[in-house]
């Protein structure tokens, strides 16, 4: 876990919004191999290991990994050309199965990436960090410049949704509907890109002053 990704973590337990702390036992290039992630309102802690930190109410074994097109070196460039990763700012969120191109993506920009719930053995290291989760995704909102979406459970594309900013980049295969609080931008035969709206601004009242 890249160390300068914990200030976006929250608690995700239910009580009002909470940074994290983190205490390493091991770090490597500031990335987090070994600690503990603690929530300074609930008193929770959320372990760290070979980089992954686990957020699960109920840790269990990974499933084991599908055939998945990691290796495809096109899918990976056009990945990070959808999610206009051209510079070092900010981290972008890669949902699910698209952990697997997390590696060959790295090696073509410099955006710290974040993996959340990839297939079995992907691990962290530097410049890629990975945590595994309920529905509940322990991000702030609007704390990633872009994600890409994948047939995960509607409650955690929602989520994931949220945590990107307004006008950072969403991608997804086509087989994904496009979510609320998305703009579709480009579409062919196999992904869907799109925008994250600005959120509606709240309704003020005015009132008269009467003389």
């Amino acid at each position: 876990m890249f160390i300068e990704l914990v200030d976006a973590l929250r608690c995700p337990n239910a009580h009002d919004e909470s940074w994290l702390v983190a205490a390493a036992r091991r770090m490597e290039a500031r990335h987090i191999v070994e600690g503990t992630l603690g929530c300074p309102v609930c008193a929770a802690e959320y372990p760290i290991h070979h980089g992954v930190a686990d957020f699960r109410r109920a840790p269990a074994p990974v499933a084991a990994a599908r055939t998945d097109p990691g290796s495809d070196p096109d899918a990976a460039a056009r990945l990070a050309a959808f999610l206009d990763l051209t510079d070092a700012s900010g981290f972008a969120v890669l949902l699910g199965e698209w952990g697997v191109h997390a590696t060959a993506v790295e090696t073509l920009t410099q955006t710290p990436l974040l993996l959340v719930n990839p297939p079995a053995e992907i691990e962290g290291s530097p410049g890629i960090s990975v945590l595994r989760c309920d529905d509940v995704l322990p991000l702030a909102a609007a704390a990633s410049r872009g994600t890409a979406l994948d047939d995960a459970s509607p409650v955690l594309v929602h989520a994931a949704v949220r945590a990107t900013r307004a006008g950072g980049r969403v991608a997804a295969s086509v087989a994904v509907p496009v979510p609320d609080g998305v703009r579709e931008l480009v579409r062919d035969e196999a992904w869907w890109v799109g925008e994250r709206e600005q959120a509606p601004l709240p309704l003020l009242s005015l009132h008269v002053r009467r003389r």
